[in-house]
């Protein structure tokens, strides 16, 4: 109950009072679904489940992977910690359905809020997501700008202008900079303001 408690105001804060409490229902019904289903081969049941708590604890180390909390341990490093002594423990009393319940929390918090697009960046799982997703119809190529008569592109020429404007302010500041060297410095800014919009 601590656990829902303390970071289960912080998940719903993050993804919003409606994915909150989707994200409670789906870590309510997922373990009950997949141990009816493993009670048509063998005998099963569940009373209450701590899982449920642990899965929001899961979600908010999923948000925020990086933030310190006991003894500045990161909240990533505490997930996996507990997660390793609920397995433990679990295996040691052959509570395998209590262990699917666990784990099925675990996963359901972690890809609920993977797919709600707020979890720590992922290569494999990014990699997964291209290959499993719609492919795009349409490729984009990017318009390539002319050259001027030597060579460069007029971005190059305002770098090659700016740069000892702005290795002068990384030196000295900028207030050693003089009347033309802050009107120049104006002058571009506006027109790359200008460009991006």
């Amino acid at each position: 109950m601590y656990l829902l408690f303390v970071f289960g105001r912080e998940v719903e804060r993050f993804v919003g009072r409606r994915a909150y409490i989707a994200l409670y229902l789906v870590l309510l019904i997922t373990p009950a679904a997949l141990l009816t289903i493993w009670g048509l081969w063998q005998r099963s049941a569940l009373a209450g489940s701590p899982a449920l708590h642990f899965g929001i604890f899961v979600a908010f180390a999923t948000i925020y992977p990086r933030v310190e909390l006991f003894l500045r341990i990161m909240a990533k490093w505490i997930a996996l910690i507990l997660a390793g002594v609920y397995t433990f423990q679990l295996l040691a009393y052959h509570a395998w359905n209590d262990l699917v319940v666990v784990w099925t929390s675990i996963g359901a918090a972690f890809l609920f809020i993977e797919f709600r697009g707020a979890g720590p960046e992922l290569t494999w799982w990014n990699a997964l997501k291209e290959r499993i997703g719609p492919k795009p119809k349409y490729h984009v190529v990017p318009k390539t700008r002319p050259r001027s008569a030597s060579g460069r592109t007029e971005s190059e020429d305002v770098y090659s202008s700016i740069d000892p404007i702005l290795d002068k302010i990384s030196k000295f500041g900028i207030g050693s900079l003089t009347p033309s060297e802050r009107r120049q410095l104006d002058r571009e800014r506006e027109r790359l303001l200008k460009q991006s919009e």
